[in-house]
């Protein structure tokens, strides 16, 4: 199994400032709410500039399939389903190598000569049509499409040209044989094995290679959302499990997982025991309440680690075994999931000492199949080194059916020397106003600070699953709208505003995109009249 890779930089302080839009990681950060002196901005008195590190791009080529000779006197019909299946698995191939090739690499790596322009296909992401048979009647051409992500500057990196108005890169893929294709099992797919492993088409015999002429071009961009707390709130309680990987850089499961253990005293939470040499997977959750639209919710966070002389020792198949197991559990019933450690294409979560057990690692087809809750929302943070890949994993369990989870991953290296992106999602999360009220937080808020919190590299932070997110701060009085005020409390909890307009101030809410406001609203900059600054947006009436 190759091993997933998760490059260490210089340690991250936990704490960031906080911004008037959001708590950040220290309790004396809540002092701040939303100033009472709010007034909309006119159109073009502002620069409106948003911009996230990551950008989605479409690829489109031609390939073709060829079935084996077995299959030549065979019914048409059982011909191209056999050729279906098979693009299918020449499909996971073209990822791969797309991946291998945008794909950052360490200076180690086999392959460092080859590509590495910060980006990764999506795995699963697939589309094939025109799909024709030659005269032999064993080879099939067909066109595809893929998704891949990288840096917005992606483009301009790599060796393009013009051609019929369209951009296209050339790349030389593998060329597994038919039974290789197939051999997909975890742990032992094909791609696990050289050359595939370390593609470098410099290295292999033009026979075990082809050409393909992809076509780019920008994928539509989605908009900001916030995270629905609405619905990860709605039954009173809000659990959050907790894990850290294995990891062999300087043993970070067990330094972070201490360092989580002080942070979330120091956070208000109740210990489950008095150390953290204590903690087990059996202790329990820390434990907290906040407020949420008028209500007292309950917030339980556990830890989870691979810890030596435990049952969860990760040396050993048994602990391995038994942290999948916990990982599978918090899939199927909690309400966040958080994992940081080492990770990488094609793969998932590696949980326990790859270098001593096969056990341990929840890969992405694994996570495709995990049991999990089809009626509930769930939000996952994948904190690990190329990640990407995991949100299509997700979206693809047929619990999930593409619904009902948001999953925040990576498209490069991530920091393997501290817990702070950790730190920063559960601050950002659970960010609260001077009353201790829950502050539903836009998710640039977070990936502003994710992506600020990478050392000597670009991580490029992004969420999968944004687009039905809402627009409108959740526990928006909408019905309120345009009534008048005096205060921000006339028009309801934390992100219900009081604003200034040209006829009185009147109620609104916090947005970030039209579509939340509903008919008559716009989703407009808003500033505090005091200090001149812009701290948001929120629904404007049309004039």
């Amino acid at each position: 199994m190759r091993p997933p890779r998760r490059s260490p930089a210089p340690l991250v302080a936990a704490g960031l400032a906080l911004s008037l839009l959001g708590a950040g990681c220290h309790d004396d950060a809540l002092d701040a709410d939303d100033p009472e002196d709010s007034i909309f901005v006119d159109d073009g008195k502002a620069d409106d500039f948003y911009s996230l590190t990551a950008q989605e791009y479409l690829l489109e080529g031609q390939s073709a399939v060829v079935l084996d000779p077995a299959m030549a006197g065979k019914p048409e019909a059982e011909r191209l389903a056999a050729a279906q299946e098979l693009i299918g698995l020449k499909h996971v191939a073209i990822a791969w190598f797309i991946t291998q090739y945008l794909v950052d690499k360490e200076d180690d790596d086999p392959s460092a000569s080859f590509g590495g322009f910060g980006g990764m296909a999506k795995a699963g992401a697939y589309e094939d049509w025109d799909i024709r048979p030659r005269a032999d009647g064993l080879t099939y051409d067909f066109r595809f499409r893929q998704i891949a992500a990288g840096g917005r500057n992606l483009m301009s990196k790599l060796p393009t040209r013009q051609v019929g108005g369209q951009t296209v890169f050339d790349l030389e893929i593998g060329r597994p044989t038919n039974a290789e294709l197939a051999q997909l099992e975890t742990n032992a797919e094909w791609y696990r094995n050289a050359p595939w492993s370390s593609w470098n088409p410099a290295t292999v015999p033009a026979a075990r290679k082809e050409a393909i002429t992809f076509s780019i071009k920008r994928e539509r961009p989605s908009t900001d959302g916030f995270f629905d707390l609405a619905r990860l709130t709605a039954d009173g309680k809000l659990d959050i499990d907790v894990y850290f990987g294995w990891d062999y850089h300087s043993e970070y499961h067990l330094k972070h997982s201490k360092q989580m253990f002080t942070w979330l005293d120091n956070q208000g939470f109740r210990p489950p025991v008095s150390s953290w040499e204590r903690l087990t997977h059996t202790s329990g959750a820390f434990k907290r309440t906040v407020k949420a639209d008028g209500r007292t919710v309950d917030v339980e966070v556990r830890l989870y680690f691979g810890k030596p002389g435990t049952p969860t020792d990760p040396d050993t198949d048994a602990g391995g075994r038994l942290l999948e197991e916990l990982a599978l559990g918090s899939l199927a019933t909690r309400d966040v999931i958080v994992y940081s450690g080492h990770s990488g294409p094609f793969y998932g979560f590696a949980l326990a000492n790859w270098k001593k057990t096969a056990e341990g690692d929840l890969d992405d087809d694994d996570i495709r199949v995990a049991p999990m809750p089809a009626d509930r929302y769930q939000l996952v943070l994948a904190e690990g080194c190329d990640t990407y890949q995991i949100g299509t994993a997700f979206k693809e369990n047929p619990a999930k059916a593409g619904k009902h989870v948001d999953v925040i991953t990576t498209t490069s290296f991530s920091n393997a020397s501290s817990p702070a992106a950790v730190q920063h999602f559960l601050s950002t999360l659970l960010a609260r106003d001077s009353l201790q009220r829950l502050r539903p937080q836009p998710v640039s808020s977070l990936l502003t600070k994710l992506d600020a919190s990478s050392r000597g590299f670009a991580t490029m932070y992004g969420m999968h699953g944004i687009d039905d997110n809402p627009t409108v701060v959740p526990w928006a009085r909408v019905a309120g709208f345009g009534k008048a005020c005096r205060v921000n409390a006339d028009c309801g909890g934390p992100g219900n505003l009081c604003v200034a307009t040209a006829g009185g101030k009147t109620c609104t809410a916090a947005c970030v995109a039209d579509a939340g406001c509903g008919d008559g609203y716009t989703c407009k900059l808003v500033a505090s009249s005091s200090s001149s600054t812009i701290y948001g947006r929120a629904c404007a009436a049309r004039r």
